[in-house]
Formats: structure tokens, C-alpha cells, sequence
């Protein structure tokens, strides 16, 4: 039976560009389960890594409870905050401190290669801040995130893709309630992976729609200034929205602008990914030997 939850007991921890926005949104069909209408509001980490560098950060208890304020009753409530596997020191301290030890935890692990590049292209898509090459983030993610306080955490783009420390420090201090999984699984056989997470979670099977797809890579805007124009709020965006109130119709329009304003993205060139197999190779057995789980593929 449905109980009256006033905070999160379900959470998805990352990792970014694995697959999240797709498993948030599709879990929201199961009748039994609530997940917030803010994805990643990072509650449980952001006064400890700093305010401003999460969009939309939700910062106080309060806010963060009226995020689950519910008429129904559901038996899983859960939001989806990818950075919190990337800080486990802290995230684990504060679910504890806010939620509970028997919070249910997915894990989604994206090959780490090819997750830092998808990251990187994220970035270049939505993030006005990121304006170097991708060999040049790479190379800088870490001193441009310590000089500067607003750059999002997403930039830490070797770090958050450094996952054995990460994950073993969940599955240590929440052991049977933590259920992990693997992008190239999940976009292999996505039915079965839900069949994995529902029976992880105690709930009947459903079947998902998942014909809608959530937020897409392999695109880039032709240029800064439509970028800067459709993605950030700012003065132009707030003169259509006031001339054009139908939500709808300003919806085609931008679909519309994107369609024509992009371009495919180039594939990682083989450079750079031999560079990045070399960082993470020792890193990537690690975790396949916790995991129990063959990696190889991962370093080709």
C-alpha cells in the first residue's frame, strides 16, 4: 500500500550523460512512483561544492520537501541529481543527515570515454562558460574548477567519469540498496533493464513507453549567438514569449530554430580517445572487478 512520504526515497546519483533524463522520465509511468518535476535539483551537495555552480541548485530543507509534496500516495518518490555520485563524501553524509540509510540508490556507468566527450558536447551545447577545445577542458578541468567558483561541476570531466571510488563508496555504505546500470545494457535492451529496476524496487513490472527520447546528444548549435539567444532567459527570449503566448506554437518555432541552427558533432578523434583510455584504464578494471562485470570494451 501507497504510503505518505514527505521526502525522497528513491534516488538516481549520476553518472552524467548515462542515460538519467530518460530513466527519470520513464519511471515517472509506473503508477507507484513519484519522480520531481525538478530532476536535478543537487540538494545534498550544494553548500558543500558551492551555490552558484548548479543550475536551478536548490539550496534550503524546505524547498527541497515541497518538491515531493504530493496529493497521492506513492510508494517510491525520487529525484535525480546526476553530481551526487561524482561527491560521495558528501552526498552519502547528507542522505543519511536528511534521508535515510535505506534510501534506494540507481547507479547508471556510461563507457568513461565516451561519457567525458559526451559531457564536453553537453556543454558546448547548453554552457555559455565553456568555450575551449575539447583537448584544451580536458586539460584545464580541474585548475579552471578550483579558480572559478561559478563553473558547473559538470566541466570535472575526468573526475566524473572516475568511478570506482565513487561506486564502491555507495555500494559500502548502502550495500543491497544500491542497483547499477550499465549504459550500453540499458540502450541494448531498455525492457529488460526495467524489468531490473522495478523487481530492484519491490514494484510490479509495467511496461514503458519509451518512444519519447529525452535530451538527445550528436548536435551542436552553428553558433554562439543562436545558443546564447534559445538557451539562456534573457531579454529577447521574454519579448517572444510576451508576443507569442501560445506555448505551443513558441514550441514549433524553437524546434523550428534548432532544426535549421544545427549541426552533427564531429566523433572523438582517435587521438584523444587513446589519451583518455590510457587515464582511465586502471580505474576501469578496478570497477570491473567490483562489479564482476567484463569492461574490456570500454578500453577499445
Amino acid at each position: 500500500m501507497a504510503s505518505k512520504l514527505e521526502l525522497p526515497n528513491l534516488l538516481i546519483v549520476g553518472a552524467a550523460k548515462s542515460g538519467t533524463t530518460s530513466l527519470h522520465n520513464y519511471l515517472k509511468q509506473h503508477p507507484q512512483i513519484f519522480m520531481s518535476a525538478h530532476k536535478e535539483p543537487h540538494f545534498l551537495i550544494n553548500s558543500e561544492i558551492g551555490e552558484n555552480r548548479i543550475h536551478k541548485a536548490v539550496l534550503k530543507f524546505d524547498d527541497y520537501k515541497q518538491m515531493f509534496k504530493t496529493q497521492k500516495n506513492y510508494l517510491f518518490k525520487g529525484e535525480s541529481s546526476v553530481m551526487y555520485l561524482a561527491y560521495p563524501q558528501y552526498s552519502i553524509k547528507n542522505i543519511k543527515k536528511y534521508l535515510s540509510s535505506k534510501v534506494k540508490i540507481i547507479i547508471m556507468l556510461r563507457n568513461p570515454i565516451e561519457r567525458a566527450y559526451a559531457g564536453y558536447l553537453h556543454n558546448v551545447r547548453y554552457n555559455p562558460l565553456e568555450n575551449l577545445s575539447f583537448e584544451e577542458a580536458i586539460a584545464n578541468s580541474e585548475e579552471r574548477y578550483k579558480n572559478n567558483k561559478n563553473i558547473t561541476p559538470d566541466t570535472r570531466y575526468l573526475h566524473v567519469g572516475s568511478y570506482f571510488t565513487q561506486v564502491a563508496s555507495f555500494l559500502t555504505e548502502f550495500k543491497d540498496n544500491v542497483h547499477i546500470i550499465l549504459y550500453d545494457d540499458y540502450v541494448k535492451d531498455i525492457n529488460y533493464c526495467f524489468e531490473k529496476v522495478f523487481s530492484f524496487l519491490g514494484l510490479e513490472s509495467i511496461c514503458i513507453d519509451t518512444s519519447i527520447r529525452h535530451m538527445e546528444g550528436g548536435w551542436k548549435f552553428k553558433n554562439n549567438f543562436l545558443r546564447n539567444l534559445l538557451i539562456p532567459e534573457n531579454k529577447v527570449k521574454s519579448f517572444f514569449k510576451f508576443v507569442i503566448s501560445n506555448k505551443k506554437i513558441r514550441a514549433i518555432l524553437r524546434k523550428n530554430l534548432i532544426h535549421y541552427g544545427t549541426v552533427k558533432t564531429n566523433s572523438l578523434n582517435s587521438k584523444m580517445r587513446e589519451k583518455l583510455i590510457s587515464y582511465y584504464r586502471d580505474d576501469i578494471f578496478k570497477l570491473q572487478d567490483l562489479l564482476k562485470r567484463d569492461l574490456t570494451s570500454w578500453m577499445k
